[in-house]
C-alpha cells in the first residue's frame, strides 16, 4: 500500500500519526508524508529563519519514515487559501494513494480544520482518508485503535525534534492521550494506543481492509472471573 499522511504544521505528523506510519511501514507499506504551512507563526522560538529551522527540524523527526515534502503555505492562514485544494488534488494524481491519513474536521487548530476540508474536497471518492485524533481527544470519537506501544520511544525521540517549539509539553500531552486510549482498549499503564476514525461516503463504506489490526482484545468478564476463584 502507498500511504500519505498530511499534516498542517511542522510537527503534526509526528504528534497525531507517528505510530500508525511506523505499524504500517513495518508491515511493508510505501509511506509518504506532506507539511502543508511553514510553521513561520510558531510562538515559541522568535526569529527571521524560523521557516527554514523548521523545515530541518520536520526532515529530523520523519526520517525514519520519510523525506516529507514542503508545500509552504503561510502558518496561521490556510483557512484563507484559495489554492490549496487543487494543489493537494495535484499532487493525489502524482502519489496515488491507497490511503490517506490527516487531522479531523473537529480540530481545535484553524490550520487543521481547514486542512482537512481541502484533503476531503480533493480526495473526492477517488481516495479513502482516515481522520487523526484531536489533542487530548475533545470531540473525538475513534473508529480505529492502533498499538503503538514498540514506537511510543521513536514518537516521542521524533516530537523532541522540534527543539524550536519547547517539545517537551507536547510530549508529555501525547503521553497521556496515549495512554487514555490504551485504557479505552483495557491495556495496562506503560502502553500506547493512537486512535483513528474514518467517515463513511461512497465508494468508501468500509475500509478496515486497509488498517493495521493490532489491538489484542483482552476480556474484563474473563479477568473478573479468575479473581473470584
Amino acid at each position: 500500500m502507498k500511504i500519505l499522511a498530511i499534516g498542517a504544521h511542522p510537527d503534526d505528523i509526528e504528534i497525531f500519526m507517528y505510530g500508525f506510519l511506523s505499524v504500517c511501514l513495518k508491515r511493508g507499506d510505501n509511506i509518504y508524508t506532506m507539511i502543508a504551512t511553514d510553521g513561520s507563526a510558531g510562538n515559541v522560538l522568535k526569529t527571521k529563519n524560523l521557516k527554514l529551522i523548521r523545515e530541518k527540524e520536520s526532515l529530523k523527526g520523519l526520517s525514519k519514515l520519510s523525506k516529507p515534502e514542503f508545500l509552504g503555505f503561510p502558518d496561521g492562514k490556510l483557512s484563507l487559501s484559495s489554492e490549496i485544494s487543487e494543489i493537494i488534488k495535484s499532487k493525489l494524481k502524482i502519489f496515488k494513494p491507497d490511503l490517506i491519513v490527516t487531522h479531523s474536521k473537529e480540530d481545535y487548530h484553524p490550520d487543521h480544520r481547514a486542512l482537512s476540508e481541502n484533503v476531503f474536497n480533493a480526495a473526492g471518492f477517488q481516495f479513502p482518508i482516515l481522520y487523526c485524533d484531536t489533542l487530548m481527544g475533545v470531540n473525538f470519537l475513534p473508529d480505529y485503535f492502533i498499538d503503538i506501544t514498540k514506537y511510543f520511544e521513536n514518537k516521542k525521540n521524533a516530537i523532541l525534534m522540534h527543539k524550536s517549539q519547547n517539545p517537551k509539553k507536547f510530549v508529555e500531552a501525547i503521553k497521556l492521550q496515549n495512554s487514555f486510549r490504551a485504557c479505552q482498549c483495557n491495556y495496562e499503564l506503560g502502553n500506547y494506543v493512537e486512535a483513528y476514525k474514518f467517515e463513511n461516503r461512497f465508494p468508501f463504506s468500509d475500509i478496515s481492509s486497509l488498517i493495521p489490526h493490532n489491538i489484542k482484545i483482552k476480556s474484563y468478564y474473563k479477568n473478573q472471573k479468575k479473581s473470584l476463584i
